[in-house]
């Protein structure tokens, strides 16, 4: 069973800190869609909220915004 006991907000998304039966976790989520799936976007087995908290920071602020392209018909 996991326990909410942080959230990290920021522009782009934001990460929920969980205390879990092996330690803690973090599940990240973004307002939205990106191109590719991120394969740090769920992580658990931190030994400490600060460990996990600080993880999860990082992957918040790796979040880019993606910029699409619009092709002119000629």
């Amino acid at each position: 069973m996991r326990t909410l006991v942080d959230l990290l907000n920021g522009d782009r998304g934001y990460v929920r800190i969980y205390s879990e039966r092996d330690g803690f976790g973090y599940e990240l989520s973004t307002y939205l869609p990106r191109p590719t799936a991120d394969l740090f976007e769920r992580m658990s087995g931190y030994a400490s909220i600060g460990a996990a908290c600080e993880a999860a920071q990082y992957q918040l602020s790796s979040i880019h915004q993606t910029r699409h392209r619009r092709l002119r018909k000629v």
